[in-house]
């Protein structure tokens, strides 16, 4: 046990207490949030069970048994209909954050809430790795023609992996990745960056939430904590 566990387990405790009602959590992956025994929580996840152990083969623990099999950004849910929304490491994953985002928003009922981890680039293997700008999570946004998918692959492998650009176990990497569609890290940032997207969501956007909690990444917590509750008066 590391030694930022206590602290860690005291922070889910207290984020807990916002957890009620009906909810899901996306991507737990092998560690389920703790959330309230009075809670109910379905787990969603875009693979299988067995799909997820072949997919994530380095991974030595068991995983967890998705509820539902479906995209994060297409939850098989109506609109208002959650109570609560988990995403932990998952925001970074996805190819359109910004689409995620009004779509969890979508889902959460008047007063629900959406918990976010998110990892620091500077705590993580993205360490080498550009900062993702706002403005280019907005570009990429506004159409998939402006999604190049292979250059975040192609980052990710040349930055996380260690592979030279140019050779040809670099293109071999790439190429493997890219077939299956390997989950990878498209986003990389710092929780100064999670604030304006944070705020870009609710001047721009339109998302009518606030922010409930936001902890900063620190030394034993390598991740950036936000709690948004939506607008109960909608």
């Amino acid at each position: 046990m590391g030694k930022g566990a206590p602290l860690r387990w005291l922070e889910n405790k207290l984020l807990a207490r916002h957890l009620r009602g009906r909810g899901v959590e996306i991507g737990a992956l092998w560690r389920k949030f703790p959330v309230p025994s009075t809670a109910k929580v379905y787990y969603v996840d875009r693979l299988s069970k067995e799909d997820l152990h072949q997919h994530y083969a380095e991974v030595a623990t068991a995983v967890v048994r998705p509820d539902l099999v479906a995209d994060a950004m297409q939850l098989p849910f109506a609109a208002h209909s959650l109570d609560f929304l988990i995403a932990s490491h998952v925001l970074e994953h996805l190819p359109f954050p910004l689409a995620a985002l009004r779509h969890w928003y979508d889902v959460l009922r008047p007063g629900g809430v959406l918990l976010l981890k998110i990892p620091d680039k500077r705590y993580t293997f993205d360490v080498r790795r550009a900062r993702t700008a706002l403005q280019r999570l907005i570009t990429e946004d506004s159409g998939t023609n402006n999604f190049n998918k292979p250059a975040h692959f192609e980052d990710w492998v040349e930055n996380v992996i260690g592979r030279k650009r140019g050779t040809i176990e670099f293109r071999q990497e790439v190429d493997r990745l890219l077939e299956c569609d390997y989950s990878i890290h498209y986003h990389t940032w710092i929780d100064a960056d999670v604030r304006e997207i944070v705020q870009y969501t609710r001047a721009v956007a339109g998302l009518r939430w606030e922010p409930v909690v936001f902890w900063d990444a620190h030394i034993y917590r390598k991740e950036c904590i936000v709690l948004l509750r939506r607008n109960s008066a909608e």
